[in-house]
């Protein structure tokens, strides 16, 4: 997957898709295992960005891919803050800084990436 195109994606959201997004960010820490296997692969990317020496270029990603999904809920109507677009703005920044991890991260992205394949903006990125 790449940045410009997962940001592109983000920007191209509707509300609707980001509190559809919320609600499957919430489902895929529903059990304690989940929620376990989430903070590992959070924890695997910062690991890996750490060694390759790419947390400033992953902060920048987080910070667009935030504010992409901000510009998306604010066209759509959104009276932020709105704790469903937060939600979705920090998950995003996760998901760009495994991007940036590159190869490292593939697992990792792919775990948070659940829930996509709904979403039209983001399931074309599944399938590329």
């Amino acid at each position: 997957m790449e940045l410009a195109k997962f940001v592109g994606a983000l920007e191209g959201l509707s509300l609707d898709d980001i509190r559809s997004l919320a609600l499957d960010i919430d489902a895929m820490t529903a059990t304690l295992a989940e929620e376990i296997d989430v903070t590992k692969a959070f924890l695997h990317i910062e690991a890996m960005l750490r060694r390759a020496h790419r947390r400033r270029d992953a902060a920048l990603a987080g910070y667009r891919a935030t504010q992409a999904v901000l510009r998306a809920a604010e066209r759509g109507g959104a009276a932020l803050p709105e704790t469903g677009v937060t939600r979705v703005a920090r998950w995003a920044a996760t998901v760009a800084r495994g991007i940036v991890a590159e190869r490292d991260a593939q697992a990792d992205v792919e775990l948070l990436a659940h829930g996509f394949d709904h979403i039209p903006p983001l399931a074309s990125l599944i399938a590329a």
